[in-house]
């Protein structure tokens, strides 16, 4: 399902197109036909995609578990937004498409029965306009969330405008899909489709996402260990449920700004203490070392994410890249809590340079303590990673940037020998 969930709502779809339109009539004859046929394809694809991505926006337990982790539910998220964006798109010039038609000969003149009517409201009329104007506004959010331009906290709030243009597309739909149709399996799942994403489209407008998972807690301590990273413990208050090494929560410092995502740096504990490592990576982040202080209140929502440690006794290698390194360790915080030992562990640490890995003492220790062997590749010395360097292993778990850990899981499939399976932390939210 996580691999295969867009092709199989497309190929559904157009299968059960196919097939109910050959039943009702036959082969398209002409230009006119086809047009009319693929700008009704292109329609119930568009908003089957638009509801399977309003249903995974809602964050529901079910789905990050059946899909490994919120982080993967987002990848697909963003995997159905691009493919909207592109069916819309081909609706759209679709509808355009008459005069180059004409002008290349590919279509005569339609013949046009009987008067139009004007003058007076119609549905039909209404459901064109709505479609037109918010596929304009639909397009316009794809390339913005693509081009990644604008701040993420004014991006998260105009994100949430998808939700009511959904609601508008399927009025557009609902309205001008043939009568013919509704009694059809493709009309039964395009119901279907409306209804679950509509449901969840006045999930978010009601401002509902997340609402059962936030809790509340106060900034204990705001430390800067290093240029560039901020250091906040929180204390959370008895309703917080506690979390599991190796997830994030969204966290929110301040509510004109909202949520943002960080991983847990420590394991679980009594005492409902959560530890969070903040990079500076934009505006917001690098105001935070400045503007945090203890005492402040915060709202966390989660837990989330299924980045899980493998049993200890399994071999296994770990690589992190920059502020990757906090699940991993989170990881070794819950292992010395239990008195685990890790003898079967090889932990690569990819930095510019030791200077920049990130609390290295604590880590070197962390790393003894739980015996696991700790290898810190500093790339200004000319030490990168590399698929041979990693010992043959059942696993390898990632943390860190993209296209690094792209290229490690490709390699590592075209290495000789034993092929592990590769876990990562794909931590990227838009």
């Amino acid at each position: 399902m996580k691999r295969y969930l867009l092709t199989t709502l497309l190929t559904l779809v157009t299968v059960l197109f196919a097939a109910t339109s050959w039943a009702q009539h036959g082969w398209p004859a002409d230009f006119w036909a086809w047009r009319q046929q693929l700008i009704l394809l292109s329609g119930l694809l568009l908003m089957a995609i638009m509801a399977a991505a309003m249903v995974l926006a809602t964050r529901a337990p079910w789905l990050e578990n059946r899909l490994a982790g919120l982080d993967k539910v987002y990848r697909i998220h963003r995997r159905l937004g691009i493919a909207s964006g592109l069916l819309l798109a081909a609706h759209w010039l679709l509808k355009l498409s008459p005069p180059l038609a004409k002008t290349l000969g590919l279509a005569a003149p339609m013949l046009r029965h009987g008067a139009r009517h004007g003058g007076g409201f119609s549905l039909v009329g209404l459901a064109h306009g709505i479609g037109s104007w918010s596929a304009y506004a639909v397009l316009a959010l794809v390339l913005l969330s693509l081009l990644r331009l604008l701040p993420y906290g004014f991006w998260r709030k105009l994100h949430t405008l998808f939700a009511p243009l959904f609601l508008l597309g399927a009025f557009h739909g609902a309205i001008l899909l043939p009568g013919a149709f509704w009694l059809t399996p493709v009309g039964a799942l395009y119901a279907l489709t409306m209804l679950a994403g509509g449901l969840a489209a006045l999930w978010v407008v009601a401002g509902r996402l997340g609402h059962g998972r936030r809790h509340a807690g106060t900034i204990v301590s705001v430390q800067t260990p290093q240029p560039g990273v901020v250091e906040v413990c929180c204390q959370m208050d008895g309703d917080w449920p506690g979390h599991r090494a190796g997830q994030f929560a969204r966290v929110t410092f301040d509510a004109a700004e909202g949520a943002h995502p960080f991983s847990i740096a420590n394991g679980d504990n009594p005492e409902r203490q959560l530890r969070f490592l903040i990079k500076a990576l934009g505006d917001y982040t690098g105001r935070l070392a400045d503007t945090l202080a203890p005492g402040m209140a915060v709202t966390v929502e989660g837990p989330y994410g299924r980045f899980l440690p493998a049993p200890a006794a399994r071999p296994q290698a770990w690589v992190a890249g920059g502020i990757g390194i906090t699940p991993f360790m989170a990881w070794l915080d819950s292992f010395a809590g239990h008195g685990r030992v890790l003898d079967q562990v090889d932990f690569y640490y990819c930095v510019p340079s030791a200077e920049q890995a990130l609390q290295l003492p604590r880590l070197q220790a962390q790393c003894q303590a739980a015996g696991v062997r700790l290898h810190l590749l500093e790339s200004r010395h000319g030490a990168r990673l590399r698929a041979d360097m990693l010992p043959e292993v059942d696993d390898v778990w990632f943390c860190g940037p993209q296209a690094m850990g792209q290229t490690l899981a490709d390699d590592l499939a075209r290495r000789p020998g034993r092929k592990p399976r590769f876990h990562a932390e794909m931590f990227a939210m838009r």
